[in-house]
C-alpha cells in the first residue's frame, strides 16, 4: 500500500471551487479507492494564496522538502486539480521533475491522466491552460482596479491622517493621526524646514509612523507629494508584477473622501519640494539635507529673513553655520556664525529662561503610538544609568578628573530623583507637575545633557529636539529667540 500526502490551496481570486474541507474529503476518498494512505500530518494546505509563485506558498514548500527527504516517507502528492499544485507551467514542469528524480508522482483527482507520452502531453496542456486562465484572471482584475480608480474609488489602506470606514464608504479622517500630517505640511510650507528636519521633530515629539517606525526624510517626503490629501485618487501600477507606469500613464481621479487641503496647496507643496530638489553642490551632485544634521542644533537654527534653516558650513579650523538658502542665492542675507559662538549663545540662551519669571513655550500632544508616560520615564531613568556607567568609565580611565567625576554624578543623581519622584507620583495616582514646572524641569535637564561633556552627539541632538521647536537667529541683532514647546 503506498503512503501519500494532500495538497490543498485556495487561490485569492474569487473563482467556483472546492472549499479545503471539500478538497481534503475528495482527496481521501480518491485515496481510499487507490489504496493510498495519508496520515493527519501529511495534509499540506495554503489558504488565499495565488499559485503563480511557488516560493510564496509556505505549505507547498514543507511539502517539497517532505518529498526531498533522505526518507522519502511518501509515494504520491494528491491535488484536487492540477492548478492546485501550481499555475506557472515553467514552475510545475520543475518541480514535477524534481519529484519524479525522488520516485513521487503528482495526482489529480478530478482530472485523471492515462499511461504513456499521450498522458503527459494531455497533462502539459491542462498546465498550458491554466497558466493561461491565470494571466487572464490578472489581466480582468488589473482592468477592473483601473476602471475603480477612474472612478475615484480608492484600493488600498489609506494613508496616515485617514482611516478606513467600512463598507465600501470612501476614506475618512481619522482625528488621532491627522495632526501629524497638519504639522508636516504647516512646517514644510510655513516653517521652510526640510523634510529630515521635520522627521527629526517627529521622532522627538514621539509620533511615529502607520507602522510604528521612526520617521525619515523619504516618509516625511513621500505624505508632502501624496495628492490624496488633496482630494486626488492617484493610479500608477500596472501588470500583475504591480511596475510602476510611466508617468504619462499615472491616472487621476477625484476622489470621493474629504480633501485635506485644497489643489492650489498641492501645488505650492510640488513647487517647493523641486526647489529643493534642484538645488545642486558644486560637483553637480543633488543636495541631500541629511548634510544638514553635521551638528546637534542643525535644523533647528532659523534664518530670521527667510526662515530657512541653517546649515553647516566650513572646514575644521573655520567651521560655522549658514542659512543653506543664502548658500544658494535665494536668500539675501548672511547669517553665518561660527560653532562656538553659536553653542555658547544657546547655552547662555537657556540659563537666561531658566532664570526668567516664566518660559514661554506651546504644548504639543503625541500620537497614540508613543510610549506611555511611565514606559517614557523607565527608559529615561534605564538611559541615566547607562550615562552613570560611561562618567565611571572615564574616571577610572583617568578621562575625567575625580572633580569632573563627582560633578557628573551630582548632575545624574538630581536628575534621577526628579525622575524617581515624577514617576512616584504618576504610579500612585497624584496628579502630575503643573505644565510650567515640567516646562522648566524638561529644559533644565536638556542644558545638564549639554553641558556634559560625556553626552554624546545623538544625546545632545535628542535632548534640544525634545524641548526645542525652534530657534530663530537674528545676525544684525545678534538675538536668539527661543520657541520651545512641551510634549504631552
Amino acid at each position: 500500500m503506498k503512503t501519500g500526502a494532500l495538497y490543498i490551496r485556495v487561490s485569492t481570486d474569487k473563482q467556483e471551487e472546492l472549499s479545503p474541507d471539500a478538497q481534503i474529503r475528495e482527496g481521501r476518498a480518491f485515496a481510499q479507492k487507490n489504496h493510498i494512505t495519508i496520515p493527519d500530518d501529511y495534509i499540506f494546505r495554503d489558504d488565499g494564496i495565488s499559485g503563480r509563485k511557488a516560493q510564496k506558498r509556505p505549505a507547498f514548500q514543507q511539502l517539497i522538502g517532505l518529498a526531498k527527504s533522505k526518507e522519502h516517507p511518501i509515494d504520491c502528492i494528491i491535488v484536487w486539480k492540477f492548478s492546485r499544485f501550481a499555475r506557472n507551467q515553467e514552475e510545475s514542469i520543475v518541480y514535477k521533475s524534481l519529484l519524479q528524480k525522488n520516485k513521487v508522482e503528482v495526482l489529480s483527482v478530478s482530472e485523471p491522466l492515462v499511461d504513456g507520452p499521450f498522458g503527459s502531453l494531455i497533462e502539459r496542456i491542462i498546465e498550458w491552460m491554466d497558466e493561461y486562465y491565470s494571466i487572464r484572471l490578472s489581466g480582468e482584475v488589473v482592468r477592473g482596479m483601473t476602471e475603480n480608480a477612474m472612478r475615484g474609488k480608492y484600493q488600498a489602506a489609506p494613508p496616515i491622517g485617514y482611516k478606513a470606514a467600512g463598507g465600501g464608504l470612501p476614506p475618512e479622517k481619522d482625528p488621532d493621526t491627522l495632526p501629524i500630517v497638519e504639522y508636516i505640511v504647516k512646517s514644510f510650507l510655513d516653517g521652510h524646514m526640510t523634510p529630515r528636519a521635520i522627521a527629526v521633530n517627529l521622532n522627538a515629539m514621539g509620533y511615529r509612523t502607520k507602522r510604528g517606525n521612526l520617521y525619515d526624510a523619504r516618509a516625511v517626503r513621500y505624505i508632502l507629494s501624496n495628492p490624496f490629501y488633496a482630494g486626488k485618487n492617484r493610479w500608477n501600477f500596472s501588470g500583475r508584477d504591480r511596475a510602476l507606469k510611466s508617468a504619462e500613464a499615472v491616472i487621476y481621479a477625484d476622489g470621493k473622501w474629504e480633501p485635506l487641503y485644497s489643489m492650489e496647496t498641492y501645488d505650492l507643496i510640488k513647487k517647493q519640494l523641486d526647489e529643493l530638489d534642484n538645488i545642486h553642490l558644486r560637483n553637480g551632485r543633488r543636495l541631500n539635507d541629511s548634510g544638514s544634521y553635521k551638528h546637534w542644533l542643525s535644523g533647528l537654527i532659523v534664518c530670521s529673513a527667510c526662515k530657512r534653516t541653517l546649515a553647516c558650513t566650513g572646514g575644521k579650523k573655520n567651521r560655522g553655520m549658514n542659512c543653506w538658502a543664502y548658500q544658494k542665492g535665494l536668500c539675501k542675507e548672511s547669517h553665518y556664525i561660527g560653532i562656538a559662538s553659536l553653542e555658547s549663545s544657546i547655552i547662555e540662551g537657556m540659563e537666561r529662561l531658566l532664570t526668567s519669571d516664566r518660559i514661554p513655550y506651546k504644548i504639543v500632544h503625541t500620537a497614540p503610538a508613543a510610549p506611555d508616560k511611565e514606559t517614557e520615564l523607565r527608559h529615561m531613568l534605564t538611559h541615566l544609568n547607562e550615562r552613570e556607567k560611561r562618567a565611571k568609565d572615564a574616571y577610572f580611565n583617568e578621562i575625567d578628573s575625580l572633580e569632573e567625576y563627582r560633578e557628573n554624578r551630582l548632575q545624574i543623581n538630581t536628575e534621577r530623583a526628579r525622575l524617581e519622584a515624577e514617576l512616584c507620583a504618576l504610579t500612585s495616582g497624584d496628579s502630575t507637575p503643573p505644565d510650567d514646572a515640567r516646562m522648566v524641569a524638561n529644559v533644565r535637564e536638556a542644558l545638564c545633557t549639554i553641558k556634559d561633556e560625556t553626552s554624546d552627539f545623538n544625546e545632545k541632538a535628542r535632548a534640544m529636539r525634545s524641548i526645542v521647536e525652534k530657534i530663530v537667529f537674528d545676525r544684525k541683532n545678534t538675538s536668539f529667540d527661543f520657541y520651545l514647546k512641551l510634549v504631552k
